[in-house]
């Protein structure tokens, strides 16, 4: 619910910069209708980018389409041209388009949310399982129906396997629970003189192989055939120690565990030993499926988790950016209208580095992060580095940036956008925690390897979230990054990106004095 409020949001952008579009004067508001452009672009982009299908029809102008994104475009094979201004009855005829008018007329009436499963097939062929969202905009006595779908195929499939996995886990607790009313297990007796006094080994059956335990024999002597106690044996062991001991053996697909626990007497002398003897393959099987189980509620937790950040670092650009619009529209003051546009770009470029890092986290998790390797100039990189931090220095008069380590020549097969992406997250987190001092960085190359550095002087992290730093949304110190901005995906990127590039990441910091962080390919 929290993405189709941002969704909405980015609509109700787009509408009513159409709207603004439409009642300006062509010569008297040139310059600001260019901005206007720009930013309802910026918006279309978005939404381009987005997913899942996206489309808006105009309740005003008989329900026609006004946006259709290009997921939409992708999914149903339809282009935005062969949709826009035309209605459902124009498209898909009139029983479908009868079909969802009255959907829509309805929703309109009712002036209730409308969600509802429905499958189907793109151009491939491929059968999609999805969620169909409608909801009402209105701006004004301007009124829209935004249509959103959401493709759950992989939801239902996960749906399907912890249902199986279930009912594995269901049935195998159900097998335990027979073992453990037949008494699958054995109980064996014997005194310090490991003289068997009782014993219940009768359901053993394969277990035993043949070996009987019988009261009034010596227990070594009658089921091993030795002359003396068995050095591996966990009864001998508990006797000897006087406490408990635990071993477990594996036959093939059988798993037995071997209990045993000191017997003392009134006066705390050991007196025997107990030995249990139990096949616990089931056991066994229902914890690896207690296992998977428990990665897949992590799985879905994590997936959670991720969404409700991503809304939330999403949602506080777009406020600044629809706050700042506002002001912008009303100001008159040059100066103040400069920093307005100055802070709206700035937001702009935030919410479109959060959604590219976004769809390299999901490029990462899918598998399909490309690579390409051709032969780099380090030192070409380097110094196009040197120059891009700079330009992105805020405190040049206190923190100086310098490549401070180089070799006369350097040139390695590598995916050059790749490096560079992982130096510019390292540079940029030195930036943000430095406030003066310095930012070196560099290079070493050997025989077998080549690894890069980042040092700075700043405030440090300390050593207990150095290994955190690299979690998606994690912030050391939150309330100053709170003013420094960033989307808190970057360090995951680059872990991600790294292991992928199998290369190696280090980081050495100390509170007070500064970091310095290591790729080492």
């Amino acid at each position: 619910m929290e993405l189709m409020l941002i969704i909405e949001t980015i609509i109700c952008i787009i509408l009513l910069l159409l709207l603004v579009r439409s009642n300006r004067k062509q010569t008297s508001y040139k310059a600001r209708e260019a901005k206007i452009i720009d930013s309802q672009q910026f918006c279309l982009n978005i939404l381009d980018n987005l997913p899942f299908p996206v489309f808006v029809k105009d309740i005003n102008d008989d329900f026609r389409y006004k946006l259709w994104n290009k997921e939409a475009e992708r999914k149903s094979g339809t282009t935005r041209e062969e949709i826009l201004g035309h209605s459902d009855f124009e498209i898909y005829g009139k029983e479908r388009g009868r079909k969802y008018r009255q959907i829509d007329e309805q929703l309109v009436k009712n002036k209730v949310e409308y969600q509802a499963e429905d499958d189907y097939v793109t151009p491939d062929g491929t059968i999609h399982n999805t969620i169909v969202n409608k909801s009402v905009i209105t701006l004004g006595n301007n009124h829209w129906l935004l249509v959103v779908r959401w493709d759950i195929t992989q939801i239902k499939e996960y749906e399907k396997k912890l249902i199986q996995a279930k009912e594995e886990l269901e049935n195998a607790i159900k097998n335990q629970n027979l073992v453990l009313n037949s008494i699958n297990f054995g109980l064996v007796f014997v005194d310090k003189n490991y003289v068997v006094q009782w014993e219940s080994t009768a359901n053993l059956h394969e277990i035993a192989k043949g070996r009987h335990y019988s009261a009034g024999k010596v227990c070594y002597q009658t089921v091993m055939g030795r002359g003396a106690p068995c050095s591996q044996c966990a009864l001998s062991e508990a006797i000897e120690t006087g406490k408990p001991v635990r071993h477990e053996l594996i036959e093939k697909d059988t798993v037995i565990e071997i209990s045993a626990i000191p017997v003392y007497t009134n006066t705390g002398e050991i007196q025997g030993g107990l030995m249990k003897i139990e096949d616990i393959s089931d056991k066994k099987r229902i914890e690896r499926l207690q296992y998977e189980v428990k990665k897949a509620d992590e799985a879905n937790r994590l997936k959670s988790a991720f969404l409700a950040n991503m809304s939330h670092e999403i949602r506080t650009p777009l406020n600044a950016i629809i706050g700042f619009s506002n002001l912008l529209v009303e100001a008159n003051d040059p100066e103040e209208k400069k920093e307005f546009v100055h802070i709206i770009t700035s937001n702009n470029e935030l919410l479109l580095q959060l959604i590219n890092d976004i769809i390299d986290m999901a490029k990462i998790e899918s598998g399909t992060l490309d690579f390409t390797y051709s032969d780099t100039d380090i030192n070409q990189l380097m110094e196009d580095l040197c120059q891009q931090m700079k330009m992105k220095n805020t405190r040049p008069d206190s923190v100086k940036i310098e490549f401070v380590q180089r070799q006369s020549e350097c040139i390695i097969n590598t995916d050059s956008n790749r490096v560079m992406q992982i130096m510019i997250n390292f540079m940029t987190n030195a930036m943000k925690f430095t406030e003066q001092g310095s930012i070196t960085f560099g290079y070493k190359k050997s025989e077998k390897d080549i690894y890069f550095f980042v040092r700075d002087t700043g405030i440090g992290i300390p050593k207990e979230q150095q290994e955190r730093i690299f979690e998606r949304f994690y912030r050391v110190d939150k309330s100053h990054s709170k003013e420094i901005g960033g989307t808190g995906l970057g360090l995951s990127i680059v872990k991600h990106g790294a292991i992928l590039h199998n290369a190696k990441i280090h980081v050495d910091s100390e509170l007070g004095k500064g970091t310095r962080m290591e790729l080492t390919f």
